[in-house]
């Protein structure tokens, strides 16, 4: 078993579902990861100064999410560094100006659990090219997380 802040040799994970086998090694999964899920929510705005909500791109992500899920191979790379594995299932608009998403997360890196579960990481604006939206993370609401087994 790795230490917390280091990460395992990227052997290609083996999943009994020849699907999931497929998935997992076309997005390089280790075969020992920690797993977060839960929810978090998240801003859509026009431009990157964050002053007006994107109302049709944040329709948009929650539309393609619901319909197509969203599979993040380097999840935000620019707070983690390389390797978060993200996996966005469901998405719900809970108020005029922010949806909520449910995850899952893992990486070989114990200490990027730690970071994503943090109520205190803080997530710079970000520009999603797809729905031309500038994004504010709000932190992560790990309600189940499991070591690698």
């Amino acid at each position: 078993m790795a230490d917390a802040g280091t990460t395992t040799p990227a052997e290609p994970a083996a999943p009994r579902n020849p699907f999931l086998a497929e998935v997992a090694e076309q997005i390089d999964l280790p075969a020992r990861v920690w797993t977060a899920s839960g929810t978090h929510t998240a801003r859509g705005y026009t431009t990157e100064a964050a002053e007006t909500i994107n109302v049709e791109g944040m329709k948009a992500d929650c539309d393609n999410i619901n319909l197509n899920k969203k599979l993040a191979a380097d999840f935000r790379s620019d707070v983690f560094g390389p390797g978060l594995k993200g996996f966005f299932y469901r998405c719900r608009r809970i108020s005029p100006d922010t949806n909520k998403y449910w995850f899952t997360i893992s990486s070989a890196d114990h200490a990027q659990i730690d970071k994503l579960c943090d109520p205190h990481t803080g997530y710079p604006v970000v520009h999603d090219e797809q729905h031309d939206t500038y994004w504010i993370d709000e932190p992560f609401t790990c309600t189940r997380r499991a070591d690698p087994s």
